[in-house]
């Protein structure tokens, strides 16, 4: 194999694939764009789905007519809010944009990799980390035969508790916390949610190990935060580039219990910290339901 021309980060949130963009994007070689949501993604117990933005702009047109991808382009320069899209209005020409999307073969792949590129800002390796893509790597794989796959991974009671975590603190627990007599439930709910998510990403590993061995890398949340430097410099055979300090120098990203930048380097605190935050009814759940499996990955029920 070659080295990659694109890099795609996957896997549940709460990961560590935001602080594996922020290694990679140290390297003078990689630049990775943030969360496309591109590709559509399972929710509520996987019972329903949340359309990807791939959808949402075919519905407004077709991009093989000169109108259609007028108006794509023209809806994605009007997105209002935070996202991968309406950053990309920050930092390309909104005509030029549409100038190079035209000439290109104006499919949805044109597209993903045109937005890209502009967030690569001249780098050879370009990608992005939507962890929900993990349900999308065979496409991904497919559009793009030279890229590599990174699949960030952790333990399921320390996801949980940092999902709850960081919900608690974006103001979205208040609900919850006016309704205590339906803790329970909602408790059950939430870890159930987990619960078959990572078992769902413990299938898709074993899949895509087993045919992408080549192109798709396994990378444990717990590894990376005890020995950075070991973690990093496997990161970087697999990708066929060089290792360098400053892909060391990063601070504590995304934590739900820091503030962004609060702490330099790898916050070793959060390897266990879900222990003081997990309910014994939760603990047990966990323990039936992902026993083998977390034995498997080597975390003790």
């Amino acid at each position: 194999m070659s080295r990659p021309d694109h890099i795609f980060i996957v896997g549940l949130p709460r990961t560590g694939s935001t602080l594996t963009r922020a290694i990679l994007n140290a390297s003078t070689e990689i630049g990775i764009g943030s969360e496309s949501h591109f590709f559509p993604s399972p929710i509520r117990l996987g019972l329903a789905r949340r359309e990807g933005y791939r959808e949402r702009f075919a519905r407004v047109g077709d991009l093989h007519s000169d109108d259609g991808l007028h108006r794509v382009v023209d809806a994605i320069w009007s997105l209002r809010g935070k996202s991968f899209w309406t950053r990309l209005a920050g930092i390309a020409d909104r005509d030029e944009f549409e100038t190079r999307l035209r000439a290109s073969d104006r499919t949805d792949r044109a597209l993903l990799e045109l937005a890209m590129e502009y967030y690569a800002r001249g780098k050879p390796i370009r990608g992005e980390k939507t962890p929900q893509h993990i349900n999308a790597v065979p496409m991904l794989l497919d559009w793009y035969p030279n890229a590599r796959v990174i699949h960030t991974f952790r333990d399921p009671r320390a996801v949980y508790v940092s999902l709850q975590r960081k919900e608690e603190r974006s103001g979205h627990g208040g609900a919850r916390r006016l309704l205590r007599w339906l803790r329970p439930l909602l408790e059950l709910y939430a870890t159930t949610n987990v619960i078959l998510a990572w078992r769902g990403v413990v299938d898709l590993h074993r899949r895509y190990e087993a045919q992408y061995s080549d192109r798709y890398l396994l990378q444990r949340f717990e590894d990376l935060v005890r020995d950075p430097r070991a973690a990093v410099e496997r990161l970087c055979t697999f990708l066929e580039i060089p290792f360098a300090e400053e892909m060391l120098d990063v601070v504590v990203l995304n934590s739900s219990y820091l503030a962004r930048g609060a702490a330099s380097g790898f916050d070793r605190s959060a390897l266990d910290r879900w222990r003081g935050h997990l309910s014994p009814l939760a603990r047990r759940w966990f323990a039936l339901l992902c026993g083998s499996r977390l034995r498997a990955f080597g975390y003790e029920p």
